[in-house]
């Protein structure tokens, strides 16, 4: 059976992980192998768990899809070369010709594919291109469900030029792992992540960085006067609709609504601890404070 443990997964890079390297998330996946950020819980996630109980069923409808013989998997395989390289695989066909990786999908996700052109998301496609490294074959069918109600299988062949250049991307990710460091952040949220507390040291800037924060300054003015004038025009639009709910034109078209959400039941900390301040003391412990970016510019 296949062993999700953290010490197995932060042991090595998996086909998810390439799949999250590619999609602008390589230091989520440095700081978690690294044990310094814990990532989302994939039994919390209700989409990846139904994916789980029909992986049987989506193997058969591929099956009868390809007209092939397909074996359901359960071990892991390791790159005979790079055993830092590992991954999980759905199925393989009986001739071990070709793998075939299962997803179930939202609908919404839907115009990310496309047969006929091979199109495949990036982070999915990067999950095959993995598989098809380390078991050592160049076609992986992904075998996807949308909604629900559409089944679509997408042929991926990968030359081996393809798969040289993505263990080289792999190794550089690798190569931080295992000596404690991490890459550029590559989004605000990586910032707040690798960065959590400041000191008192003062950095001087670069003439780039300088630039950067005389255009980023430019570019907040810009988003404030644009806020404003939404505003004003939001105003002068909920003004009119008063107490209705929507919005439309003569012939029927709806231009806006302003509806009123469903009662929701929320904790109330101040009340509780007016009722039961002793109670409520108990529970408060002291957090570290939050980093906030201030443009002086």
């Amino acid at each position: 059976m296949s062993d999700f443990s953290p010490e197995v997964r932060n042991a090595a890079l998996w086909g998810s992980d390439s799949g999250q390297i590619a999609t602008g998330k390589a230091n989520e996946v440095i700081l978690v192998k690294q044990g310094k950020h814990t990532p989302e819980d994939p039994s919390a996630i209700e989409r990846v768990q139904i994916g789980k109980k029909i992986q049987g069923f989506l193997g058969q409808l591929a099956s009868e899809r390809l007209q092939a013989n397909l074996i359901e998997v359960e071990d892991a395989y390791t790159h005979p070369k790079h055993t830092w390289l590992r991954t999980h695989i759905d199925f393989v066909a009986e001739d071990k010709g070709y793998l075939v990786e299962t997803k179930n999908l939202d609908v919404s996700q839907r115009k990310h594919y496309d047969a006929e052109a091979g199109l495949v998301h990036p982070r999915y496609y990067h999950q095959c291109l993995h598989e098809a490294i380390v078991y050592g074959v160049e076609t992986v069918y992904l075998a996807a469900l949308f909604g629900g109600n559409e089944f679509v299988t997408i042929r991926l062949d990968f030359t081996e030029s393809q798969k040289d250049e993505w263990i080289q991307r792999l190794a550089e990710v690798w190569g931080h792992i295992q000596v404690g460091t991490t890459m550029p952040p590559e989004t605000v949220e990586q910032c707040k992540v690798l960065f959590p507390t400041s000191t008192d040291m003062v950095r001087t800037a670069s003439a780039s960085v300088e630039q950067a924060c005389l255009a980023l300054g430019q570019i907040k003015a810009q988003i404030k006067a644009l806020e404003a004038q939404e505003d004003q025009l939001q105003t002068l639009v909920q003004g009119y609709l008063a107490d209705a709910g929507t919005l439309a034109t003569i012939s029927g078209e709806v231009l806006a609504t302003w509806k009123s959400a469903k009662p929701s039941q929320r904790f109330d900390a101040k009340l509780f601890e007016q009722s039961m301040p002793d109670v409520y003391k108990s529970f408060v412990r002291e957090m570290a404070g939050s980093r906030r970016f201030l443009l002086k510019v």
